[in-house]
């Protein structure tokens, strides 16, 4: 770790002991709230740390007058697992991307407030959609996916620059216009690291291959959008929520780029017949593709009948334009651009006094079943893909000890033998201290999401001392 982060994140931690401890107010109108934390997650089967991060995240609020509103939020970690296992120090470089990101920096705005229109500029998370453990319509950030989706939306969001207008024409009524003149695409974790997709393994193999038979790779810079650079590039957003008698709906609308990207590669030069090492190149290039999305959802609280006290909600999202692998098991033919219609529907319901459980059914459709004669391939997995991908999920809920013990249960299950398990338990220590533990269990087939992990099982704890 740099001397310069280091000493940053000392101060830092001085900062939010002290604030917390000895009650500093910094200034006027000033608010500073933030957190310490360890969160230490070991393979259940092997024995080894997958995970040993120090968090230190920090918010700085500022309210100088009833309109005007400026707030940051910081934060900077150390995963200790690269020094504690020799097996990751290849890939600590590549995971640690703080000064290419700016990741330290989560978010950074300020916000113009009036009674009908608010402006919100600078860097920033927008959320749409909230579904339990899937995203339909959280569509508008990417995700840093080196923990997979086992980490907290919230930090795995990848923050942007951008310009956020709601109005508010009616009394429920809010009218949200995005203009995001930055681009990231999703982080997808490295050959080597703790949750590589089988996709990768699979790449890394064939160009492994490729070279021992004595040809050449040649990995050619991303063709990505540079909004900066060209405002066309830029992703825009627009988003109406409003609630008619206890009916509460939104309709979305998104304009940007597939944030996973595809992965192309051809040989140079292209030759008849097969492909010769001894004439032949290897080309690998990510793009990232233009994509629409058009989306809605909505909430609809039961009040009345044998069904009272019932939510129901929904979140559907049409994409245009995803571009998909096809070919076959583990190896890629071509990519095609298909449009994919996405929607989970959930029912929340407490039941006794304090139990509260949520079922959701989740379908991901394509356009086709197939290309070309060719299976569709799942991205992450390069495994066939049906055209309807159907999973369902149940989170359990409770709590003990006047609210301070808290068991939780979230099992999603695909139809095609694909499993995520994660019962947790967090404890509430002092007000200001709460401990976490928990499994997460992968079961299923290698060419699903989940079972392409049936052997990284992890039991994770997580420490967290905040004010």
């Amino acid at each position: 770790m740099k001397r310069g982060v280091s000493r940053f994140l000392i101060i830092g931690l001085m900062v939010l002991v002290a604030s917390s401890v000895y009650g500093i107010d910094v200034a006027e109108n000033v608010t500073i709230s933030g957190t310490v934390k360890n969160e230490t997650a070991s393979h259940l089967k092997m024995g080894e740390f997958m995970k040993i991060e120090n968090t230190v995240q920090m918010g700085v609020e500022y309210t100088p007058t009833e309109y005007l509103h400026l707030f940051g939020f910081f934060r900077f970690y150390y995963d200790a697992v690269f020094d504690a296992e020799e097996q990751y120090a290849p890939v600590k470089s590549e995971l640690y991307r703080t000064n290419v990101t700016n990741d330290w920096l989560r978010e950074l705005y300020v916000d113009f407030l009036s009674e009908r229109l608010d402006v919100r500029l600078g860097r920033q998370q927008v959320v749409w959609g909230t579904a339990d453990g899937v995203k339909i319509l959280d569509a508008v950030n990417p995700t840093d996916m080196r923990e997979f989706t086992l980490d907290n939306y919230a930090d795995s969001r990848i923050p942007l620059w951008m310009v956020k207008l709601e109005y508010a024409p009616t009394v429920n009524g809010t009218f949200q216009f995005l203009a995001i003149p930055d681009f990231q695409g999703n982080y997808i974790p490295p050959f080597g690291a703790p949750f590589t997709f089988r996709a990768s393994v699979l790449g890394q193999a064939k160009a492994v291959g490729w070279l021992m038979a004595g040809g050449s790779v040649s990995f050619n810079e991303d063709v990505k959008p540079d909004p900066w650079s060209d405002l066309s590039d830029s992703t825009i957003g627009f988003r109406w929520l409003d609630v008619v008698g206890g009916f509460e709906y939104t309709l979305n609308f998104l304009s940007g780029f597939y944030l996973s990207g595809a992965n192309y590669s051809w040989w140079e030069p292209a030759l008849m017949g097969p492909p010769n090492p001894a004439v032949n190149t290897l080309n690998i290039q990510k793009r990232y593709e233009r994509i629409k999305l058009y989306g809605a959802s909505f909430t609809k609280a039961l009040t009345k009948g044998a069904l009272s006290g019932l939510t129901i909600r929904g979140e559907f999202a049409y994409i245009q334009g995803v571009p998909t692998y096809y070919g076959t098991d583990g190896s890629v033919a071509g990519i095609a651009k298909l449009d994919n219609f996405n929607y989970v529907l959930g029912f929340d319901k407490s039941l006794v006094t304090n139990w509260f459980a949520s079922l959701q059914f989740i379908q991901f459709i394509t356009s086709k079943d197939s290309y070309q004669g060719n299976s569709l391939l799942f991205g992450p997995t390069l495994g066939p893909m049906d055209r309807v991908t159907t999973m369902l999920s149940l989170k359990v809920s409770t709590d003990f000890m006047h609210e301070r013990l808290k068991p939780e249960i979230l099992v999603i299950y695909g139809l095609g033998n694909d499993w995520k398990i994660t019962p947790k338990v967090q404890f509430e220590i002092i007000d200001s201290l709460v401990a976490v533990t928990g499994v997460h269990i992968f079961e299923g087939d290698p060419q699903n999401l989940y079972g392409q992990f049936a052997e990284r099982d992890e039991l994770f704890f997580e420490l967290r001392f905040g004010f």
